[in-house]
Parts: C-alpha cells; structure tokens; sequence
C-alpha cells in the first residue's frame, strides 16, 4: 500500500489563496453595496476631504466618518459645481487641490495655519473671526463668512468644459470685456465679472452665467465683427480674427490692438450696448472727491455726500460714466471711493454681487450705512429692477436716509423705509 504524504501549502500558495479570498471578498461587497459605491475614488484621505468640505458649508460636521458615500460625493460634485470643475462627485488631484486652496484662503483670513485642513483649530479661528464681525458663530465658512473675508465662494459658470470656457474667454477679450491674460480656461472672478458687464450691456438676465442665451448672444456679436472685419464668421475670436480687425483698425485709423471695443465697434456700425439704454454720449470725466478716511462703511459715506447736488447735464449724461441711466454708476462709484473693487451700470448687478459675495441681506434686514439698497421687484433686467441708493443713516423706526444718484437728474437725499419705497434687496460691500 502507498503511504500518502499530506503536504504543509507553501507560503507563496497560501499568498495565492489570501488573494483570492480577499477578491472575492470585494466582489461581494460591491454586489452587496450595490454599483454606486463601489467607484474607485482618487482621494486618499476621506476624513480630511469631509473635514474640508464640512468647514466650507458643503457637508455637515456630522458627514465625516471616513466613508465616501452618497452625501460626500454630492458635496464634492456641488463643489466642483462652484468651481469650474468636472462635476463627476469624484475628489481627483485638480478637486483636491481648488478644495485645498479655498480652505487655506479661509485659514489666512481667519489667522490660523494655512495647512489645508479645516479642523479643530481652523473652527476656532474662524468662531473668533465670526465674533469679531458680528456674523453667526459656527465656526463654518459658508457664504456670509466667505463674503466677509472676500472670498469668491462661486468661481464658475456651473456648466461647461475648459475648452468651452477658453472660447468664452476669447470671444469676452476680442469684445474688450476680459483682460487679454485671462483666457486660461478658469471660470474665475474676472471672466464671471466680464460676463456680467456682457448681459448688462445686451439686455440678458445679469447672473454672470453664461448659459445658452448668453453664449448666442456673445457669438452672434462676435460673427458681427467678423463680417465686418472680412473674416470667416465662425464665432471664435481667434487669431485670425484678431489679425482682421487689427487691419480693419489700419484702414479707418483706430487703435491696432485687434479688440472690437466701444471705438471699432462703433466705427463698424455694430450696437455695443442694447439693453440698458444707448449712450447718448461720452463719460463726462471723473467726480472731484474730497479725501476719505475710516472704516470701508464710512469713506462710501463721506463719497457720496460729496456729490450732493450733483446735476446731469443733459440727457443722462454724468459724471461717473457714459450717458446712460446713472443710479448704478454712481452707486458702485461710492464703492469704489473705499476701495471695494466694483463697477456697474445696472442696479440688479448689485443683487448678483451680495449674491456671489455671502452679503445679500435676509429680505430687507438689518440695513447699515454703506450698504447699497435696490428698488423694483427683482433683478432680472431693467424693467424690474429700476433704481438703486445708498443708505446714509438708519433710524430706530426702521427708516432710512439714503443717497442716490440720477433722482430728479441730481444726487440727492431722500428718506423712508425700505419696504415702503419699493426696495427689493439690501447689499453690503465685502468687508465692510
């Protein structure tokens, strides 16, 4: 008879046999999680993205426990949303790294460590920073926390690819509505800005947005130029048509600099602005100012009483811009006077800035001296939204001294409370 020997597994097959288990175990997990779940995600550190996203307002405090669930790719996709991101819900090295740098911007506002991590000690910091600005102390910095710090909170459009944000940009810097530095495929402070001014100037919803409407629009003046230039009317402001207008600009003796601004534009025959009114005329020059000090509230202030009894001296022409209903111009110039960097020839503008800066007051509360206040019943466009001022003083009735420009075709001071003269929105300047 054969006498059977019973073998010891080598080390290296039962290597083999652990491996397989542990697939097969994964395998079950998945099938028992279901397939939303089982995504591999990029990030490393689950519990510092959490802690991240809860310090931001993008997650509850509660969310971190290290599992990438659900609520945690939600969270990163509305983050991603808000920053010219691919909104996949997947934390990836170019996430990471916009949701770290945000989060160190906080950090240095608040005069903790810029490490990135918002944990305990960044909550401290920022209850501190809270309390010495009279915002709500929880110690998360969501859009009233941010907008003080001024902090951008939304740096994107909410849609769209790199490559579609670069040909926005170049078509916004052929218009002389961006800088010509600022095609970099970012939908940053400065492209949103120069949206705005775009759907101001054209009668477009002004929410800094570049959804459909705006991009037919933008394209369709865009292919305008180019016709007029003699160039392929594709709607992308390349360099072929920078080259085109700079000969158009030769031949009628203007600036050769390829950009379709006011000038080219006008010299084209092109209508530049179509929604807030046609210029009748040039900027009147720039306001003399007496000198300001104190605090961002108080130099607004000491601007606009110096401009008291300021005339218009003919059909909307003024001084703090082009001949155009001057409210808004004369409003964001105040602001402009305590350096809030901020200019606008639309009153609803003011709403989409407290907005996008957390400084949008809850109905028509709490109004401060400085603050700019909106009448008409909304932002969309200048039907509905029709004048804006800004509060002098504030009273224990609740009523307020205000300065406005373009009332009576002067600046002058007027007084009642803000639900009874038909205000909409109250805005603070980032800061103040």
């Amino acid at each position: 008879m054969l006498a059977t020997t019973l073998r010891t597994p080598t080390r290296a097959a039962g290597a083999r046999v652990t491996s397989v288990a542990l697939a097969l175990a994964a395998i079950l997990v998945g099938l028992l999680l279901g397939p939303g779940l089982t995504q591999a995600h990029a990030v490393t550190d689950v519990r510092l993205l959490q802690r991240d996203l809860a310090g931001l307002g993008y997650a509850p405090l509660s969310g971190v426990d290290g599992v990438y669930g659900p609520q945690t790719t939600e969270s990163v996709r509305h983050f991603q949303s808000d920053n010219s991101l691919d909104v996949d819900g997947d934390a990836g090295p170019a996430t990471m790294s916009a949701l770290t740098a945000k989060v160190k911007l906080v950090q240095s506002k608040a005069g903790t460590p810029a490490d990135g991590d918002y944990g305990s000690a960044t909550l401290t910091a920022v209850r501190n920073y809270q309390s010495a600005h009279g915002l709500d102390i929880d110690g998360i910095a969501g859009p009233q926390t941010m907008g003080a710090m001024d902090i951008d909170r939304i740096t994107s459009s909410g849609s769209g690819t790199s490559s579609d944000t670069k040909l926005l940009q170049r078509n916004l810097v052929g218009l002389g509505y961006l800088g010509s530095g600022g095609v970099d495929g970012i939908y940053g402070p400065a492209t949103k800005d120069a949206v705005l001014s775009f759907q101001s100037d054209n009668g477009l919803q002004v929410d800094g947005i570049a959804g459909p409407q705006t991009n037919g629009a933008l394209t369709a003046k865009v292919q305008q130029v180019q016709a007029k230039a003699g160039t392929s009317a594709d709607g992308d402001y390349g360099p072929a048509t920078l080259a085109a207008v700079r000969t158009y600009q030769h031949a009628h003796g203007l600036e050769e600099d390829g950009i379709a601004g006011p000038r080219t534009m006008a010299s084209m025959g092109i209508a530049r602005e179509t929604g807030g009114g046609t210029p009748a005329g040039g900027s009147g020059g720039t306001p003399t100012v007496p000198p300001v000090s104190g605090s961002v509230r108080e130099k607004i202030i000491q601007a606009a009483r110096s401009q008291l009894g300021q005339h218009e001296w003919s059909t909307n022409c003024n001084p703090y811009g082009p001949c155009v209903p001057w409210c808004a111009l004369f409003a964001s110039w105040t602001w402009r006077q305590a350096g809030v960097n901020f200019s606008t020839a639309f009153s609803g503008d003011f709403y989409y800035y407290g907005r996008n800066h957390g400084t949008l007051h809850n109905g028509l509360s709490n109004p401060q001296p400085g603050d700019a206040i909106v009448f008409g019943t909304g932002p969309q466009n200048t039907s509905t939204s029709v004048h804006v001022g800004i509060i002098e003083k504030v009273y224990s009735d609740g009523s307020v001294d205000t300065i406005e420009g373009n009332a009576s075709d002067q600046v002058m001071r007027r007084h009642g409370t803000p639900s009874g003269r038909g205000a909409y929105a109250i805005v603070s300047p980032a800061g103040a």
